[in-house]
């Protein structure tokens, strides 16, 4: 199979997950219901932007292309679509959620008991970084990776937990909750930094390694054999490395234009401040002048 054929599985229809495709459809009237006319279910609620709501839509439709498409097939059939898949799930999409959803909803959830503690621990810069890098970086051990990937339950569990730790990670650099906003100006920049620094190793492990290294992908696809095991794995490792530079190179780009402008805005309110105050001193030596009668 090449891949023009490969890319002929997503012209059917029925390749596409249907009851995916109508819990896409129902979450996402339920979100315009929410920030819409039920808005006034939420105290302390404000108009929502058409900037947040095409965020979290297009979040949802991403979110729909990962996991209810073809995509979702091959990435069982070839690890370099699971790590496009992984990429997408993880790389991706939590900005898209964190940045469409409104604040006032933030604070109505944290009105359940427990969940605001729990969100404010795991949103701690250093916390959230290692959390995340941590858990993604075991997941891709292959003993682990081949027990998760052998058990429904516990797969599901797994990606779970996964996509929750995404979302802890990216909520300093996105800080969509003022009160929950810990890093500001340079401080993000060298957070995203580190994030990156950190998921380097695992995937240099998985791009360099001379033999496959995961059960399920050892002995290739025989759906979509487009590439053997060793190189398939390689590009897997590959394509998560440049989506995660491509994706926290965009946030970085974003955060350092925002210090710079936050930077200026501070120099011009300083420079105001000083021509808006009054003059005590003056004439040589800085000795008070006498105002003339």
């Amino acid at each position: 199979m090449g891949f023009e054929e490969l890319m002929q599985l997503f012209r059917y229809p029925a390749n596409w997950n249907l009851p995916g495709n109508l819990l896409t459809v129902l979450v996402g009237a339920t979100y315009l219901l929410l920030v819409g006319p039920l808005r006034r279910l939420f105290p302390g609620s404000t108009p929502v932007r058409p900037g947040k709501k095409i965020w979290f839509l297009s979040g949802l439709l991403l979110l729909y292309f990962t996991l209810g498409s073809p995509l979702d097939l091959l990435a069982h059939e070839l690890f370099s679509f699971h790590m496009l898949q992984m990429s997408l799930l993880y790389l991706v999409l939590p900005p898209f959620f964190l940045q469409g959803i409104p604040d006032w909803m933030f604070r109505a959830l944290f009105r359940i008991p427990g969940a605001k503690p729990a969100v404010s621990l795991f949103t701690r810069p250093i916390v959230a970084l290692f959390v995340f890098n941590g858990l993604l970086s075991i997941y891709h051990v292959p003993r682990v990776f081949d027990a998760v990937m052998g058990d429904q339950w516990l797969h599901a569990v797994v990606h779970i937990l996964l996509g929750i730790a995404a979302l802890f990670f990216w909520w300093p650099i996105t800080a969509p909750v003022e009160e929950l906003d810990r890093l500001r100006s340079w401080k993000r920049l060298v957070y995203i930094f580190a994030g990156g620094a950190l998921l380097t190793p695992a995937c240099a492990l998985i791009i360099f390694s001379d033999s496959p290294m995961f059960a399920l992908y050892k002995e290739g696809s025989a759906l979509a054999p487009i590439l053997p095991p060793l190189e398939d794995q390689q590009l897997g490792g590959v394509l998560m490395k440049i989506i995660q530079e491509i994706s926290y190179g965009i946030a970085l780009g974003y955060n350092f234009f925002l210090w710079v402008e936050q930077e200026r805005a501070k120099e011009r309110k300083a420079k105001e401040t000083d021509a808006a105050a009054p003059t005590t001193f003056g004439g040589a030596g800085g000795k008070p002048q006498a105002n003339p009668q």
